[in-house]
């Protein structure tokens, strides 16, 4: 058992860091969930103000599809990160997986543990934490394509204004 105790710590670390990814997850899906409270509140509003306007004015009119056209650039914002967090919380749990797979393996009794030398104990450990970094890469390539559909939203609204005043 003894020579399982440093893989033993490493688990502990590892678990310690999955417990805190998964706290920052839980954190940001919160603030993601109040983004689309918010969201849906302004849509409502918007909803209400189209119904009761006036009919035929244009200057009514404009400022509506303007709203309207933030609305659902900040709605796509939104849905680009909730894929974004709805992929990392796989991540996640692959992770978390593989952790008490590893963890159940090192309790049995040490006549019933693989051999750590075996090549094929090595090569499934490495496999699992091969689809946990492609995981993780996925993630980060999510969260950057999000970064992107927010740039390009910043830069319609940066044209926008500069339309205006000219």
């Amino acid at each position: 058992m003894e020579t399982h105790m440093p893989r033993k710590r490493e688990l502990a670390r590892e678990q310690s860091l999955t417990d805190l990814e998964q706290a920052l997850g839980e954190r940001e899906q919160l603030v993601g969930d109040r983004e689309q409270s918010r969201i849906d509140r302004e849509q409502f509003v918007q909803d209400d103000q189209r119904e009761s306007g006036a009919v035929g004015d244009k200057h009514h009119d404009r400022i509506l599809a303007d709203s309207q056209a933030r609305i659902d650039r900040e709605q796509a914002n939104r849905d680009v990160s909730q894929e974004a967090l709805d992929h990392s919380q796989e991540g996640r749990d692959v992770q978390q997986v593989a952790l008490d797979q590893t963890r159940a393996m090192l309790e049995l009794p040490t006549a019933d543990q693989p051999d750590p030398e075996d090549p094929s104990t090595t090569q499934r450990e490495a496999i699992a934490r091969a689809r946990v970094a492609r995981e993780r890469a996925e993630a980060a390539l999510i969260r950057a394509q999000a970064a992107l559909v927010r740039a390009d939203a910043a830069q319609v609204r940066a044209d926008k204004i500069h339309i205006d005043k000219n």
